[in-house]
């Protein structure tokens, strides 16, 4: 995290050219839509603008408080698909997970599939099998299938904890990067509940849950 221009300057020279810059804020958390990631910044002189035009962007059209600075990271340069995984509540069934296509247009492409967790690998399997990527992770046009296996156990694995952490109102990795030789998320976010709720009020997974 950078508060200031400098700062920004700084920790982009420790990590390593290009690098990406992205708002740090606790009350906007879709942060490409309010112009707060800026990609593949090659110079001192790019980051140190990217600092400036997010700080604008965010302070112009909402207030200080919502700047908190920002996070300056590794461009990672692979060759992949997007993907996401989130999860949201339903007032009936409580935790529900997501996954499908993801990126900048998982609103435009709408690839998505939704289940119940916890997730056994079965069912982790056919979620993935119900959106039109699932194709392409098993490898098409001479690419080889991406790490199958490596995704069913992260599906898995994010499955358990939206079913567990009954404190996490909201949780999303966005884009999750996946090619034949590795997976990276390249953002996340979580949102909690109110600290206020009691806990025997926080929602409950429609499915028996597994032990902590």
């Amino acid at each position: 995290v950078a508060l200031t221009r400098e700062d920004a300057i700084k920790t982009a020279k420790e990590v390593g050219f290009p690098v990406v810059v992205k708002l740090h804020s606790n009350t906007i958390t879709h942060k490409t839509d309010v112009g707060g990631v800026k990609l593949n910044l090659a110079n001192e002189e790019a980051v140190g603008r990217a600092f400036d035009e997010i700080k604008e962007a965010v302070t112009s059209k909402h207030s200080a408080s919502d700047f908190l600075g920002v996070t300056v990271q590794e461009m990672v340069k692979m060759d992949g698909y997007e993907l996401i995984l989130g999860s949201s509540i339903d007032k009936q069934f409580g935790p529900v997970m997501l996954f499908g296509t993801g990126g900048s247009l998982v609103e435009v492409f709408k690839d998505r599939a939704l289940t119940l967790p916890p997730l056994t690998p079965n069912r982790a399997r056919l979620l993935m099998q119900e959106t039109k990527i699932y194709k392409a992770l098993k490898g098409v046009r001479g690419r080889k299938s991406c790490d199958m296996a490596a995704l069913e156990k992260l599906l898995i694995n994010f499955s358990r904890l939206i079913a567990i952490e009954s404190w996490i109102a909201e949780l999303d990795i966005n884009p999750l990067l996946i090619s034949e030789e590795q997976m990276v998320a390249l953002d996340a976010r979580v949102v909690l509940h109110d600290p206020s709720t009691p806990e025997d009020q926080l929602p409950k997974p429609a499915l028996r849950c597994c032990h902590k």
